[in-house]
């Protein structure tokens, strides 16, 4: 009787890591897999002015306005606009190229994009930008540039500069499509940040209240494709490979405690 209880042990440690392998073996694949995607594009959000501290959630995302002065800045740092509506763009020029909500970075703010929920992980797949001038009427090119920074989700800090879309021949800056190295395309993230700096002629300036440039590091966003990792369904499949897991070892437990009473 005693060698048969533990041929029957035996037998529910290697049960339980077969599904331990089993469970292990579906994550890393669906960690292989594509991310399903999430686009913030505004047009749940109603017009409005924002402040730094202020809060845009969006499909499981939150966009955080940051006030240039430092994350406990408060003052006046983005909005949300209709580019199309002529209110909207009274005291800067607003980039043409798009017919929908965006969100503006106003007065040398930014952002900082996070998901929200279980999983704080996700990727980068592109987004439309554009620069947001201060006055009217500029002539034709790049006035500046989009500053990325993304922490990864080993900790590593990712960094990158993408030029702002033209002012075009008509004094008006344009939207753009973003062209992502392949480091950010292909990384998983826990935050990305954004903020613009202006062309001083030799260099990017980021300005602050010394500077010349203050107030004209202005950014449009709209359309950031952001990909969830895992994908919502993985939870359920975690769920589903705990629960396997659980039952097997009620079964043991009542197996064993079955051949103990035999036994006594």
């Amino acid at each position: 009787m005693t060698k048969h209880i533990q041929t029957r042990s035996s037998r529910a440690r290697l049960g339980l890591t077969k599904v331990a392998l089993a469970m292990a073996g579906s994550l890393a694949l669906l960690g292989s897999a594509p991310a399903a995607a999430a686009v913030m594009n505004f047009e749940s959000q109603l017009p409005s002015a924002l402040n730094g501290g202020d809060v845009i959630v969006e499909n499981g995302f939150q966009l955080k306005v940051l006030d240039y002065a430092g994350p406990g800045g408060t003052s006046g740092a983005g909005g949300i606009g209709n580019s199309l509506d002529p209110n909207t763009c009274e005291l800067a020029a607003c980039p043409v190229g798009n017919n929908s909500l965006v969100y503006f970075g106003i007065n040398d703010g930014s952002v900082e994009i996070s998901r929200l929920g279980i999983w704080s992980t996700f990727t980068l797949r592109g987004f439309d930008f554009a620069f947001l001038a201060p006055i009217g009427n500029l002539a034709p090119g790049s006035y500046g540039q989009l500053l990325l920074s993304a922490t990864t989700q080993a900790g590593a800090i990712l960094s990158t500069a993408l030029d702002l879309p033209p002012v075009n021949g008509d004094g008006k800056p344009t939207f753009g499509r973003s062209v992502l190295p392949a480091d950010f395309l292909k990384e998983t993230l826990t935050s990305l940040s954004m903020r613009a700096c202006v062309n001083d002629g030799t260099s990017c300036i980021v300005p602050d209240d010394d500077s010349p440039f203050v107030n004209q590091a202005q950014f449009a966003l709209d359309n950031i494709d952001l990909g969830e990792v895992p994908e919502p369904g993985t939870m359920a499949l975690i769920g589903l490979g705990m629960g396997a897991l659980a039952l097997r070892r009620r079964k043991t437990a009542a197996a064993a405690a079955a051949a103990a009473t035999i036994n006594a």
